[in-house]
């Protein structure tokens, strides 16, 4: 059957005219819905597209003017309810746009519809030959990778078995790629999950601290530094505690209240009170409220809590938390929480540390 339309002379046939081989990329395109918006095919397949997005696509190329067409389209609809998970696109060749409206009400298709309203991606596909000629119905099996699957020009009786058969594959493909995606998604998370573990972690006794700077709460800055490793002068280094805290933190107070009672035993051990992301009013008004003398440092965004793994992996605090950190830089021993006799662990510790 031949029909003369504005740009092509269309022919219905069931011969094959591939211009695009199989396993080679189907060339990307955007075209208008007929329901409104636009499609970008990169969007679904190929690099491109995101690996959840990615999905086997039919684009079917077709006229209203065309029998096989309808036949072929029959059986995509019913594919489409069977196979769900791969999207099947009627692409409209050359007509108008209220034609193939009305086409769609009056056989009430499903299927989704794009408009190549000047046969520019029929052109694309191979869709026309080299007489102009329209070879339709003309439908590409799109993989998930951008490359095509399958195509075939025309349709008769028996030929959606073909298609049945080529969307088992695809469909089991599918899953399998779906199924490495969770797979590779899982371990992934899984490493963040102990990078994030170690970095919290990774504070190992007898390894070497980060080092760090804070302002003080009266406008001062302190180094870490300047007191601990090996640039700071060696008549200047002494045991440091590092005790990260927050003024709503109930255990907090307990463990500052044996902190301020250990710095007057032990005036060569230094402690510093971290507080970790509160205002500056805040914790002046906590630190008189409650007579505190101890080094107060201002950890506003919770940088340097996050380098001592003091925030775990839902952002949340676990306070207090403590490190008591030698001459040399080095992790002696750290804290997590306070209850009544964890003051003799720091005592012995600070034995330790200044014993001769």
């Amino acid at each position: 059957m031949k029909l003369k339309i504005p740009v092509f002379l269309l022919t219905c046939i069931s011969l094959s005219s591939a211009q695009i081989e199989v396993g080679q990329p189907a060339p990307n395109f955007y075209l208008p819905r007929l329901a409104g918006g636009s499609f970008y095919l990169s969007k679904v397949i190929g690099p491109k597209a995101k690996p959840d997005d990615r999905i086997p696509v039919v684009v079917s190329f077709f006229q209203t003017t065309c029998v096989p067409c309808k036949a072929e389209i029959a059986e995509f609809e019913k594919l489409q309810e069977e196979f769900p998970a791969i999207k099947i696109y009627l692409v409209d060749l050359n007509e108008q746009e209220q034609l193939v409206s009305n086409y769609v009400q009056k056989f009430d298709l499903k299927l989704e519809m794009l408009l190549d309203r000047y046969g520019l991606v029929g052109k694309k596909y191979g869709v026309v030959d080299e007489n102009d000629v329209a070879l339709l119905p003309n439908s590409y099996i799109i993989a998930t990778d951008g490359t095509v699957y399958y195509h075939h020009v025309g349709f008769k009786p028996g030929d959606e078995a073909v298609y049945r058969e080529k969307f088992i594959e695809l469909s089991k493909q599918l899953e399998e790629e779906r199924a490495a995606l969770t797979e590779e998604l899982v371990k992934k998370e899984a490493e963040a999950k102990v990078k994030k573990e170690e970095s919290q972690a990774g504070l190992v006794v007898g390894q070497p601290v980060p080092t760090f700077s804070l302002p003080k709460l009266e406008g001062k800055r302190f180094y870490l530094s300047r007191v601990v490793g090996s640039k700071a002068k060696p008549d200047a280094r002494k045991p440091v505690v590092v005790s990260f805290f927050q003024t709503t933190c109930v255990p907090c107070k307990a463990e500052i209240a044996e902190l301020e009672k250990l710095q007057e035993e032990f005036p060569g051990v230094v402690i510093y009170l971290v507080d970790l992301n509160e205002t500056n009013e805040l914790v002046a008004e906590y630190m008189e409220r409650f007579d505190i003398k101890l080094h107060m440092l201002m950890d506003l965004y919770g940088a340097v809590g996050k380098k001592y793994g003091v925030v775990d992996e839902n952002d949340r605090a676990i306070l207090p938390n403590s490190f008591v950190i030698a001459p040399d830089g080095t992790l002696y021993y750290r804290h997590t929480g306070f209850k009544p006799g964890d003051e003799k662990v720091y005592r012995e510790k600070f034995v330790e540390l200044t014993s001769p």
